[in-house]
C-alpha cells in the first residue's frame, strides 16, 4: 500500500502541488476544482505508519474477536 501511495505521489500528485483545493472557477453550476495535490498521501501514509507500528489497538475488530467471552469475570 505505501508503494501504490508512493507512485501515485512521484507520478501523479506531485506536478499539482501541496493544496488540495484549488478553485478555478465559480459557475451558475457550482465550483469548479482542479487536480487534487498531494497532500493527502502523507496523510495516508502516517496513518499506514501508526497501524503498522503501533497496532491496531484495544478496541479494534480483532481483539473483541480474540478476547475470550469470560475474561472479565475474575470467580
Amino acid at each position: 500500500m505505501a508503494g501504490v501511495l508512493l507512485t501515485a505521489m512521484f507520478t501523479v500528485h506531485l506536478q499539482y502541488g501541496f493544496s488540495a483545493i484549488k478553485l478555478q472557477a465559480i459557475t451558475t453550476a457550482g465550483a469548479q476544482f482542479g487536480p487534487p495535490g498531494y497532500e493527502v498521501d502523507p496523510l495516508y501514509l502516517a496513518g499506514l505508519a501508526a497501524l503498522v507500528f503501533i497496532g491496531s489497538g484495544p478496541f479494534s475488530t480483532g481483539s473483541f474477536l480474540t478476547k475470550p467471552a469470560n475474561a472479565s469475570s475474575d470467580e
